[in-house]
């Protein structure tokens, strides 16, 4: 495994510890094949790793060279997988995750299937001390309740058992990216809760920047810590085709990468979720979900130097 680390050599400012979590037993309509993610991620960021010189980094984009100096970025590893016991697994996963902020530290998880964000936002509510609020960059809405094919756990619901916990609230969840056809009660339920949506199309109209501040200011309300989750499948197929199920008319590169710039500096945990290498092609989307990474990393870091 190549681990995604990194120590600027002086006083610690910015701290991230990544995790991989290898889990697709909840993909129950998606293509499985998420477990692979994180090791395809992990060697995917080996290129921009390579271009830190003298703790520093030329961000292109940002234009601007960024002193490392101060970045403490930890690999810990994948989180052990009972293959029978998803209890189990998942209790291993808040335990890492809630390990790391403890520690004072930003998690990074790496999926895995997008049912993997609930212990991670389990893990924040119990050790942030304070209310969550959610942003979810992503095609779909995750609200599933129940179903026969599904049950309660999967990738199709992990935001819906999020909003059960007591430091979560509808009001302070706020879904970017949506886009297709979707079953029809939920358009009823997301009204009756107050959830914020951005469709796709609703991006393309009003910027990414107006979208990526509207999400802190509604996802920050009565001082929450925000939790981010990044599905690839946000961004078009066109780009990301390594996914569990594909939907037309996606997200930009651009507008995601300009959102995560602007959340960088308030997220207090961090997942992606959804890369598929079995299903992508030569890389492309595991190179994708490195890039993003790095956009997010490197502006928190120059934020807590500036």
């Amino acid at each position: 495994m190549h681990g995604i680390r990194y120590s600027g050599g002086g006083e610690t400012r910015t701290r991230f510890t990544v995790i991989g979590f290898p889990w697709d037993f909840g993909a129950s309509l998606g293509r499985p094949g998420a477990r692979y993610g994180p090791g395809a991620i992990r060697d995917a960021c080996r290129w921009n790793l390579a271009r830190i010189r003298d703790a520093r980094i030329w961000d292109l984009e940002g234009g601007r060279v960024i002193d490392l100096s101060g970045l403490q970025l930890t690999d810990a590893g994948d989180v052990p997988i009972a293959a029978h016991d998803r209890a189990q697994t998942f209790q291993r996963a808040r335990d890492m995750i809630a390990q790391a902020v403890r520690d004072g530290s930003v998690p990074i998880v790496l999926g895995g299937d997008h049912s993997i964000s609930l212990p991670g936002i389990e893990a924040l509510a119990k050790e942030a001390g304070r209310p969550v609020g959610i942003i979810q960059i992503d095609a779909h809405l995750d609200l599933v309740d129940d179903s026969p094919v599904q049950g309660r756990y999967s990738q199709s619901s992990q935001i819906r058992r999020a909003l059960e916990l007591e430091q979560v609230s509808p009001a302070r969840l706020v879904q970017i990216g949506l886009r297709g056809f979707n079953y029809p009660e939920y358009a009823e339920y997301a009204r009756s809760q107050g959830i914020t949506q951005f469709s796709a199309p609703d991006v393309a109209r009003l910027g990414a920047e107006r979208v990526a501040q509207e999400a802190l200011e509604r996802a920050g309300k009565d001082g929450a810590a925000i939790y981010v989750t990044l599905d690839i499948d946000a961004l078009d197929p066109s780009v990301a085709p390594g996914a569990g199920h594909l939907e037309f008319g996606g997200l930009s590169v651009q507008d995601v990468s300009t959102m995560l710039r602007l959340l960088a500096p308030k997220v207090a945990a961090f997942d992606i979720a959804e890369v598929n290498p079995v299903f992508d092609f030569q890389g492309m989307t595991a190179n994708l979900a490195a890039k993003l990474l790095f956009d997010l990393v490197m502006t928190r870091v120059a934020s807590d130097a500036a």
